[in-house]
């Protein structure tokens, strides 16, 4: 029994030694997880399409009492900020400030001028010719005087040269009439094009800023100096052009002065032409003041159009002014964080970002981290990343609680009837209850006398394993024999993390018939009450498992 007991705690050890070997092979590492016994956690974000998952998610990590963490973001994006909470967020939906600025554009309403209207036609125009020229002098009426005459003609020089006056009114008038359409139709064909072109600047911006620039993409990111808007940034101001009603200089106030002068002379000429309307005592042909004042009133129309287009391109142009410099600020935002805040760090060509987490004693901290874009706060780029930390050393001294197996055989001695060889029945001492092994409930404590050895579970890297390895000692009452003794355990404890395996002797009780008497005899006359027992310690090899349950 000696040489056994010598046994039972190389046995334990060389058990433990296989399954760390095992443990070794078996345990891998992924590149998501943190590694056993480090501080810290890395997580990388993916491009898209999985853009709002990152790669993985880091779960419960235990670290010792006050260590720092490091949440280790990678692949981060130069438009996004990635912060902290306390709690996972409830992501609301917010329209970014470049689709809300696409969208009031598009609602801008367009403006073209495809052909003329009749009303500036050259027959319309010329038909006023015969309402101002008016008829020619009536002939000389027969049989008049000299005096006659005299008056005569010099009514009709007079009514010569006021004609020849108003036919060069007229035709001043007709030319600026004439001359409307084709120089409106030169200012909105170019704020047609300016138009098209803030429209375009809009939507080149948006899809730059939607862009992925996360992992090795994030160099790409330079607005300022990008030739995809190197059009976009020629549009951001209105520069003293030498032509400035050039088609490619941006719109003006200028675009529309020659339309203004064309307006302004013929509301001059209006009431020229109209005069025989606006004098008593002179004949008014209505169809004379209707014509000149529709066409008017139709080029001060024209002109109040292009008027308004420009207000409308003025509204663009400030969009376009707007969303490059929020582009810009996102920009500008980016290079703080890395080169001045020093928040963000290039490492193996990927932005990194690195979260330090308080350090904290004998506690549990529960958090997490998500990324919004740096235009709109609000709006989200990932999902809550979620994570664990249990500030715990691995514990020297432990107490757990669990299952004892002993192969220390169970037997139990009493009196029973027999047989006699003759037919009667006799009283013997004898062994009435017996097993080859027995399970009980135990309580150990466990000193840890070798250093821990930390891996992953199985099948469950995100889970840390401690492995640790000690000397356990324990005590447990055994009801297999009837009575509430203490019986004890001494060897070794191998621990998985809370889990742990016992190997070695188990120190229990067993009985034996006292009173000088024999198993297997018969009860003496008289005897009465149950047979004598006497009771001795004895050690044998034992398997045990329990649950930590103190520290937890």
């Amino acid at each position: 029994m000696a040489h056994s007991e010598r046994m039972l705690f190389p046995i334990g050890y060389l058990c433990s030694v296989v399954v760390l070997l095992l443990a070794g092979k078996s345990f891998g590492e992924n590149q998501c997880r943190v590694k056993p016994g480090g501080h810290t956690v890395l997580v990388p974000l993916q491009n898209a399409p999985n853009s709002f998952e990152p790669l993985c998610q880091p779960a419960r990590i235990r670290v010792n009492d006050r260590a720092p963490i490091t949440l280790r973001l990678t692949g981060v994006s130069p438009t996004e900020v990635c912060l902290p909470n306390s709690k996972p967020q409830t992501v609301t939906t917010v329209a970014n400030p470049l689709e809300t600025i696409i969208n009031t554009v598009t609602g801008l309403k367009a403006f073209a001028f495809e052909r003329a209207s009749t009303l500036y036609s050259t027959e319309s125009i010329e038909s006023l010719s015969s309402l101002i020229i008016g008829t020619p002098p009536a002939p000389p009426t027969p049989g008049e005087t000299a005096e006659q005459k005299r008056q005569r003609l010099a009514e009709e020089k007079k009514a010569s040269e006021a004609r020849a006056a108003d036919e060069e009114a007229l035709n001043l008038f007709k030319q600026l009439a004439s001359s409307v359409i084709p120089t409106a139709s030169t200012v909105f064909a170019k704020q047609t094009a300016w138009q098209s072109y803030y429209q375009t600047d809009l939507n080149n911006m948006a899809k730059y800023l939607s862009q992925d620039y996360r992992g090795t993409r994030y160099s790409s990111f330079q607005p300022e100096t990008d030739p995809q808007l190197a059009t976009v940034r020629s549009h951001l101001s209105f520069p003293i052009a030498a032509d400035p009603q050039s088609p490619t200089s941006p719109p003006s106030e200028v675009d529309y002065a020659s339309l203004q002068a064309l307006a302004d002379e013929m509301g001059t000429l209006q009431g020229r032409l109209i005069d025989s309307c606006t004098k008593p005592g002179q004949k008014c042909d209505p169809s004379l003041l209707k014509t000149v004042g529709q066409l008017v009133d139709s080029a001060k129309a024209v002109l109040l159009v292009a008027q308004d287009n420009l207000k409308s391109l003025q509204t663009a142009q400030a969009s376009v002014v707007s969303s490059y410099t929020a582009l810009d600020k996102v920009y500008l935002d980016f290079q703080n964080r890395l080169l001045t805040l020093h928040i963000i760090s290039v490492a193996n060509n990927v932005l990194t970002q690195d979260i330090v987490l308080g350090p904290d004693y004998g506690a549990t901290d529960t958090g997490s981290v998500t990324c919004t874009t740096d235009a709109t706060p609000s709006q989200a780029t990932t999902d809550a990343i979620n994570y664990s930390v249990l500030y715990q050393n691995v514990p020297a001294l432990t107490v757990s609680t669990g299952l004892l197996t002993t192969f220390q055989r169970k037997t139990v001695i009493g009196t029973t009837p027999k047989l006699n060889q003759d037919g009667s029945f006799s009283t013997y001492f004898a062994v009435t209850d017996s097993a080859s092994a027995q399970v009980f409930p135990m309580a150990f404590v466990n000193l840890r006398v070798l250093s821990p050895v930390l891996k992953t579970w199985p099948g469950q890297r995100e889970n840390e394993l401690v492995i640790t390895n000690g000397i356990s000692g324990g005590i447990g009452i055994n009801p297999n024999t009837g009575t509430n003794q203490p019986e004890f355990f001494v060897g070794d404890a191998l621990g998985f993390s809370r889990v742990y395996v016992h190997f070695g002797a188990h120190f229990g009780r067993t009985e034996s018939l006292g009173g000088g008497f024999q198993l297997n005899t018969v009860v003496p006359t008289g005897f009465s009450g149950s047979a004598p027992i006497n009771w001795s310690y004895h050690p044998a090899f034992s398997i045990g498992l329990s649950v930590r349950i103190a520290p937890f």
